[in-house]
């Protein structure tokens, strides 16, 4: 009978069908591979956000080089998964994001796979390895033929690293033995969702998403403005609520990662009643936050500005209705700002329709009756129809020397009268609103509505619509 005996003591005894290191160095290389499994996830997954609250919150449009950067992630992003279909950049038009979803399926699979203890598992692991090489083979072919392949070199260069990470957990998963998987602690993954919430917009998408898609809608319709209101659908009492129901989602998937996988134990059936709890309170809080956007979205839509902003100079109305029925025609508003009241923009609801800045300064004015009464107001004006006429001043003193017709519909400026350099007397006969002497709103006999200038000893009548 023959007897092994080894040179060292100490040595512990061999691990029958393992073809890895000793348990020390397995550990850390254990380490190294689920790390490594864990990047394709960390890349698929954070480009899909990237696009998925560029959709849901359009206000993020205005962040520094917002396309240049949405077109490099572009070949990682599936419009069909993270914009309802709809192409954010040109380099998404026609592209339904396929590949790109089979990257982000093969990303999960390659991390869960990789904190399996069983060997079938370890081996599966070459299956979404290899599936996510053809696919970015599949994303990379496309950009070549299109010739947007220069346009893409970050999302070419992310791709090239999740084929590397992936590759490198499947071949090392299969070769070597993974070991027990950590346990989990309280903290685990408690860093991810602190990021979440702190990245304000991601919740915000999410409470979107889940409870106000009609908010997203009109949020997008005020990007184009340029003069004020662009962010008129994020600064809103429901922005708080669906901030919070997005928050309360993350931590129900926080809770929910930590009872997994499900076993018979009080500690899972205690995270699992706080999953339900959350996902209830979420319910409850999504309610009264669905109630309020809907009712800011029927203020962005069809209701005037005016009195929510505060503009610089003043805003007039061409078409309120005042009845209870539900309005179905935006109001027309025309509002004068600048520093000087030169720019006057056209809103239909809070939507900019145009902006033109105008010659003159609008205010301050000083400015005169024909009978040298003093007419009141920042600005002097008069609203006729969908015309307003408004008088100005290019003089030092701001005595009013001109006046000019603005469309309440496009802001355009329809006609011009000078006075030149002789004081100006004005009043506003016929005007629809009724006379007010403080504003020069004075009729004398007209019949028609008009303005009434003196200039130099002469009076001109002058025709709102057509002007002199």
């Amino acid at each position: 009978m023959s007897k092994i005996a080894y040179t060292n003591p100490l040595a512990g005894r061999p691990d029958v069908g393992s073809l890895g290191p000793s348990l020390p160095e397995r550990a850390e290389d254990s380490k190294k591979i689920r790390q490594a499994a864990t990047i394709p996830l960390i890349i698929s997954l954070g480009a899909q956000w990237v696009f998925f609250i560029h959709y849901w919150i359009p206000e993020t449009s205005a962040f520094p080089a917002n396309e240049i950067w949405l077109t490099q992630l572009a070949p990682l992003a599936s419009v069909a998964l993270t914009s309802d279909g709809q192409p954010q950049v040109e380099a998404q038009n026609g592209q339904w994001g396929l590949p790109a979803l089979v990257l982000l399926v093969c990303a999960f699979a390659l991390f869960w796979l990789s904190r399996t203890r069983h060997w079938l598992g370890r081996t599966a692991m070459l299956a979404p390895a290899a599936l996510g090489l053809v696919a970015a083979l599949a994303i990379v072919i496309g950009l070549a033929v299109r010739g947007t392949l220069s346009s893409s070199l970050i999302g070419v260069l992310l791709l090239i690293t999740w084929v590397f990470s992936a590759g490198y957990a499947a071949l090392h998963g299969l070769l070597d033995n993974l070991g027990t998987l950590p346990p989990k602690r309280w903290y685990s993954g408690l860093p991810l969702l602190v990021a979440y919430a702190i990245i304000i917009p991601a919740p915000i998408a999410v409470g979107r998403w889940l409870f106000a898609p009609e908010m997203r809608y009109a949020a997008a319709r005020l990007q184009d403005n340029t003069v004020a209101l662009r962010l008129a659908a994020l600064w809103t009492a429901s922005t708080a609520l669906l901030y919070l129901t997005g928050l309360l989602v993350g931590a129900a998937v926080w809770v929910a990662y930590q009872a997994w996988p499900p076993r018979r134990q009080m500690s899972f059936v205690g995270r699992a009643l706080i999953v339900i709890g959350l996902l209830i309170i979420t319910a409850a809080v999504g309610w009264p936050a669905n109630t309020q956007a809907n009712k800011r979205v029927t203020e962005l839509t069809y209701s005037s500005p005016a009195e929510e902003v505060h503009f610089n100079c003043g805003a007039w109305i061409l078409d309120q209705p005042t009845s209870v029925v539900p309005q179905r025609e935006p109001a027309k508003t025309l509002v004068i700002s600048g520093f000087t009241c030169r720019t006057v923009t056209a809103f239909s609801g809070y939507q900019q329709l145009s902006t033109h800045d105008l010659p003159v300064s609008l205010s301050p004015v000083i400015a005169n009756t024909p009978d040298g009464a003093r007419i009141s107001g920042r600005i002097v004006a008069a609203q006729y129809g969908d015309v307003l006429v408004v008088a100005g001043s290019a003089r030092f003193d701001v005595n009013a020397n001109e006046l000019l017709g603005v469309g309440l519909n496009d802001s355009a400026q329809l006609w011009r009268y000078r006075c030149g350099r002789g004081s100006m007397g004005l009043r506003f006969a016929n005007v629809p609103g009724g006379d007010n002497p403080a504003e020069g709103h004075i009729t004398q006999g007209e019949l028609n509505p008009e303005a009434v200038v003196t200039c130099q000893g002469e009076t001109v009548r002058i025709n709102p619509t057509t002007g002199p």
